[in-house]
């Protein structure tokens, strides 16, 4: 069972718009471009903005990978996700890391 661990969660006023943030972190940054491409490929139906990082776009919100720490030994990245209902946003989230427990098989 995949245990979610959710960093910080708001509610902005704004169009009632949810948003989520959870850090994960990589050994390496080959790891994280890896992670970065499997992303990209599991959500390819999607609008993708590659100009700083990634940005997902899907229906209802977005999601977007920031990177915190640039050290090569402990490579640190926050994903941010908004949407319009928190279902949404835990959802995607739950699919991120689906997709990172098995990018992270390859760390060992």
């Amino acid at each position: 069972m995949i245990k979610i661990d959710y960093k910080k969660e708001s509610i902005l006023n704004e169009d009632s718009v949810f948003g989520l943030i959870q850090k994960k972190s990589f050994k390496t940054i080959e790891l994280y471009q890896k992670f970065i491409n499997w992303v990209s490929g599991e959500f390819d139906l999607y609008l993708q903005e590659e100009s700083m990082g990634l940005k997902v776009y899907y229906p209802n919100g977005w999601f977007a990978f920031e990177k915190k720490n640039k050290h090569t030994s402990n490579f640190s990245v926050e994903i941010l996700v908004k949407g319009k209902s928190r279902i949404d946003c835990q959802k995607i989230l739950f699919q991120l890391d689906l997709i990172y427990n098995h990018v992270a098989c390859f760390q060992n």
